[in-house]
């Protein structure tokens, strides 16, 4: 998603500047500063707004639009039709629509993967609209309760296979993580309880059972993940 190229943007906004951009009628720089401070804070500028863009998951844009946006601006200050309102009330129109068009991508996405997985005569599919695949059955212990505690290895991935979380290293050994099954996501929790101790799983799961629009790539996004059971601890309290 944040895919912004920001070496491009950054040229880019440099050439337009330099080319269409007169400069505007800020209080001058006091005596002292060297033309190279001026331009080092300057490119500085223009390294917060890529930035500012990428961190905000807003997308790539018309830089046409930016410069022009800037020109207007700077025209006058004191115009009341870019105050802050202006600013807020254009932007969270954006990324509304924005959220609403990657949501519908990402659902179009997640059936399609669902669609073709459902042929595959390993894949089961439970009442709640998991699918899971047994790779290794693993031992008779299972973990039963929500509040019981699992060790796992794990990897997230998006359905095009980008990896968005993992305790896999190709430096070094995997990491086992700790938890309880009722810390995580919906797809988890019922998941994890079709494999035994020492076994492993693919859970596939809906954004309806992960993460909905939250999820780690962007909202409404079906996920895959490969989990080897390493250990299960029963709950030894009282289910509420």
């Amino acid at each position: 998603m944040k895919t912004l190229r920001i070496s491009v943007l950054l040229l880019a906004v440099t050439l337009m500047a330099a080319s269409c951009l007169k400069a505007p009628s800020f209080d001058p720089q006091p005596k002292g500063l060297s033309k190279a401070d001026i331009d080092t804070a300057s490119y500085t500028i223009g390294v917060y707004l890529a930035k500012m863009v990428t961190n905000n998951d807003i997308g790539d844009l018309n830089l046409a639009k930016i410069v022009a946006g800037y020109k207007a601006a700077v025209k006058d200050l004191d115009d009341t039709r870019f105050d802050q309102d202006y600013i807020n009330d254009n932007m969270s129109n954006f990324s509304s629509k924005r959220v609403t068009a990657q949501s519908m991508l990402n659902i179009e996405a997640g059936n399609k993967f669902f669609e073709k997985l459902d042929k595959d005569p390993d894949v089961v599919k439970t009442e709640s609209g998991l699918r899971y695949k047994i790779i290794r059955p693993g031992s008779d212990v299972k973990p039963v309760m929500d509040q019981d505690t699992v060790t796992v290895y794990y990897e997230g991935t998006t359905v095009d296979g980008t990896v968005f979380d993992t305790t896999y290293s190709e430096d070094s050994d995997p990491e086992p993580v700790s938890f309880p099954l009722d810390m995580v996501i919906e797809g988890w929790t019922e998941g994890i309880k079709y494999v035994g101790e020492g076994g492993e799983i693919m859970l596939y799961v809906p954004a309806t059972l992960g993460y909905g629009m939250y999820g780690p790539m962007g909202p409404e996004q079906t996920l895959v993940f490969k989990v080897e059971l390493l250990e299960v601890k029963p709950f030894q309290g009282v289910a509420e």
